[in-house]
């Protein structure tokens, strides 16, 4: 199948659209922005379809399964809820941001984030200086947390997808670990700072606080495991089931978004304020990216030896990174992945499917890249945008697009870059 570089033009744009239209123009972007999507993306699942039925078809799996392993995190972390509120201090905070970042690898980013955001909010209204604290909410449990499995975040599971081992991820326990030690070391010494100067916070409301703790909805944790299981059992299935494997994870999936909607009492739903839309929103910006990246994740394999680029493992981590920070981590993840494993190969090797393989070390730095630098800019992970809005709604002012920004390149770039010298040089 021979490929032009014109053909990867629509996967840019749509990748250029939500970047610039949803964060500058949200107004157009709330009335058209399906429209520029959809006008975007049709004509490219056309020439896939023409190109190679084979490819259009398992574009079409990978999108399927991603949306609904997301979007089963997304319904446990939902139902699940956190009562009782301590007032909040440096060492509490400090306990949302370790607990949000271990959690964030059984439930995702997304799943995480919407657990933990609502208990962290009321535990710090009221105080005088509080953007800090949701700002490193998105550096650590909306992202940097979710490194350890395909579960964590986006890009580790269409990596899953792609053939790596769902253990294999733990291999990167060492980084996770440097990473958010640091993280949450610099958020503490800023968080006592900044308490210590605000000696009139009074903390939540006296109910809020009279509340045991406890966590509602159990029944969801159960479900995590369900999840697990229903990534993992398909790929024990006779290899002839071919498509079948993904038909029975699908399934699985949507018996346990179900499950999840008849075991979570709605007085659960109604206190995480929790509703389909911000979801839907992502399930239509992915759609749109899985729809035009097959022709350009199989155009950079076939480049991929003739690309000007630093081939070793430090600058895949800063190619990675600049473009998962500028567009979307997840996408970013695909085609770093197709890129690799166009590469001349050394060992240690990852074995993927479709007779692709890359080096181990370049997969780690992959990894971490997407994972790490999605924090940098409000449109670099899903959950990003989502704890901005959930904030804004609760009259916390969060920095604009570039102020949000100033804080990451300031704060979150130097750990992630003296991660990648020490792991990745």
């Amino acid at each position: 199948m021979s490929l032009q570089p014109w053909m990867c033009l629509p996967f840019v744009l749509v990748l250029l659209s939500i970047a610039i239209l949803h964060s500058f123009f949200p107004s157009f972007w709330k009335r058209y922005g399906a429209w520029t999507l959809s006008f975007l993306a049709l004509p490219t699942v056309f020439l896939t379809i023409y190109l190679s039925s084979k490819l259009a078809l398992r574009g079409f799996v990978d999108y399927v399964n991603f949306i609904l392993v997301l979007g089963t995190l997304y319904k446990i972390g939902g139902g699940l809820y956190v009562s009782g509120t301590p007032k909040a201090n440096p060492i509490t905070n400090m306990g949302f941001m370790l607990g949000g970042a271990l959690v964030a690898n059984l439930i995702g980013t997304l799943g995480a984030s919407m657990l933990f955001i609502r208990p962290l909010i009321r535990s710090n209204r009221g105080r005088k200086n509080s953007t800090h604290v949701f700002v490193f909410f998105i550096f650590i449990v909306s992202n940097c947390g979710g490194l350890l499995t395909p579960l964590g975040n986006p890009p580790l599971f269409y990596g899953f997808l792609a053939g790596i081992d769902f253990w294999w991820m733990l291999k990167l326990f060492p980084v996770w670990l440097f990473a958010i030690t640091l993280l949450i070391s610099i958020f503490v010494a800023l968080d006592s700072y900044l308490f210590l100067k605000d000696p009139d916070f009074k903390g939540p409301l006296i109910s809020e606080v009279k509340e045991p703790f406890k966590i509602l909805g159990k029944w969801n944790i159960v479900l995590v495991g369900a999840t697990v299981l229903a990534l993992l059992a398909p790929e024990l299935l006779p290899a002839h089931w071919g498509w079948w494997k993904m038909a029975v994870r699908v399934a699985l999936l949507v018996g346990i978004i179900q499950l999840s909607t008849k075991l979570t009492p709605q007085q659960i739903h109604s206190s995480n304020n929790f509703s389909w839309e911000p979801f839907k929103e992502v399930a239509l910006l992915f759609a749109a990216i899985f729809a035009t990246m097959p022709i350009t994740l199989e155009y950079l394999q076939q480049r991929a030896p003739f690309l000007e680029i630093d081939k070793t493992a430090w600058g895949f981590y800063m190619l990675t990174g600049a473009l998962s920070s500028t567009f979307n981590n997840a996408p970013t993840f695909a085609a770093m992945l197709s890129v690799a494993s166009g590469l001349e190969k050394n060992y240690p090797i990852i074995e993927l499917v479709n007779n692709r393989s890359l080096d181990e070390i370049i997969l780690m730095a992959i990894c971490s890249a997407s994972v790490f630098f999605g924090a940098l800019t409000y449109i670099g992970n899903g959950p990003n945008f989502l704890i901005k809005a959930i904030c804004g709604s609760e009259g916390i002012k969060m920095p604009t697009f570039l102020g949000y920004m100033l804080w990451s390149i300031f704060i979150l770039l130097p750990v992630i870059l003296v991660t990648g010298v020490l792991f990745f040089i």
